[in-house]
């Protein structure tokens, strides 16, 4: 058996758009699997796997010996954390295939993986707020600045005015950290270590005459975020997992007489440099050419007729439904999906059966195992071209 995982975003993907895997399967022998799909993977701070998304490939089924390709999308919601890597807060594309232990049945089922890692970023268009000026005054100490939002590489100019004091010192200070709350710590994670403000810049002077201070921010500032994401499943719902980015002026100033420094903090707003665009105008209207279909894009008249479900027999334990390849060519890589529906709303346990190669004019025979009286038996095909099509065929409500 032989697994491959590669992404077709060239191993990065923004925040809002679809994260585009192709995956390949080879079977040397019949081989049956319970489940197989791929995931979307960062980790806490004590190495536990955060699953920020999934899509399934195979559900449980048989396949024949050969060759397998498929195509899967992750949509990249917009609450996603993006990669930070001088956090470590990084992801990885999962593909994962489960199947029975193929010697001891009874002992833990066998798990598979390809990862493939993967950088987040985030379209930094600006933050939607309008700048403020600052005016502070403490201790005899009057301080101006006409803004309160920056860029980075921009140069701050601070006012000041004073008769009590005889020095100035103004740093500028990042804090920043990952969040993670989770039921393992109670609250916050204690794995997530706690860090002091830092030093991104100083400007200080004993000149109080000259009346301002210059203070440049680097040109490679984090811009200031509050970024925090919550799964959506109910059973995981408390858990949080984040990173934040804020940014103060310090302000110390020494009096001319007594020794107690005058200290306060000023909040300041750091904005993202505009991304460069990479055609993405050209991208916004028009699909890119490595993007993977859904399981209903692009199903065309001619691939629906391309099977035919020629009978559905029956008896008191399963379904046993007959397929023609009614196509002209002969197809590579097939898997059919049965899933059983009842009341035309609840749908059965699917089950997959996997064909090499299916030639034109041959009937396949596939059998659904259930007890449950159903209304309908719905087939989704797929191969190795990533067609796919969805057939749903009512069958009698009294075979049981």
């Amino acid at each position: 058996m032989k697994l491959e995982l590669s992404d077709l975003n060239n191993g990065s993907v923004y925040i809002g758009d679809k994260l585009n895997v192709s995956t390949k399967f080879h079977f040397d022998e019949k081989t049956s699997i319970l489940w197989s799909g791929i995931q979307l993977l960062a980790h806490s701070p004590c190495f536990k796997e955060i699953q920020i998304a999934k899509n399934e490939i195979f559900c449980k089924g048989k396949f024949e010996p050969g060759d397998y390709n498929r195509d899967r999308t992750l949509l990249i919601t917009n609450n996603v954390v993006p990669t930070i890597k001088s956090r470590n807060l990084n992801y990885e594309i999962k593909l994962t295939l489960r199947q029975p232990h193929p010697l001891h049945p009874e002992e833990e089922d066998l798990l598979i993986h390809k990862t493939h890692e993967v950088i987040i970023k985030t379209k930094q268009f600006g933050l939607k707020k309008k700048p403020n000026p600052i005016s502070f005054s403490m201790s005899g100490l009057n301080l101006m600045i006409s803004k309160d939002l920056f860029k980075p590489g921009e140069t701050i100019k601070i006012n000041f005015t004073s008769d009590v004091i005889k020095s100035i010192e103004i740093r500028l200070l990042q804090e920043a950290n990952v969040v993670c709350y989770c039921d393992a710590y109670g609250q916050n994670c204690r794995k997530v270590e706690e860090l002091p403000p830092a030093i991104a810049g100083d400007a200080k002077t004993s000149d109080i005459d000259k009346g301002y201070l210059l203070l440049k921010i680097p040109e490679r500032a984090e811009p200031t975020h509050n970024y925090l994401w919550e799964p959506t499943e109910k059973e995981h719902w408390g858990f949080n997992f984040g990173d934040y980015s804020k940014w103060f002026l310090q302000i110390l100033a020494k009096p001319k007489t007594g020794r107690e420094l005058i200290k306060f903090d000023i909040p300041i707003t750091i904005t993202p440099s505009p991304i460069e665009q990479e055609n993405e105008e050209l991208d916004l209207f028009s699909k890119t050419p490595g993007s993977a279909p859904s399981l209903f894009e692009g199903v065309s008249s001619k691939f629906q007729k391309t099977f035919k479900i020629t009978s559905i027999d029956s008896d008191l334990e399963k379904y046993i439904l007959h397929i023609k390849n009614i196509s002209k060519s002969k197809l590579e890589g097939v898997t059919v999906k049965v899933i059983g529906l009842q009341e035309a709303l609840f749908e059965t346990a699917p089950i997959l059966a996997g064909f090499n190669e299916w030639d034109v004019g041959v009937e396949k025979e596939i059998e659904y195992h259930t007890k449950q009286n159903i209304s309908a038996l719905i087939s989704i095909f797929e191969d190795n071209s990533q067609k796919s099509i969805r057939i749903q065929s009512p069958v009698a409500s009294d075979f049981f």
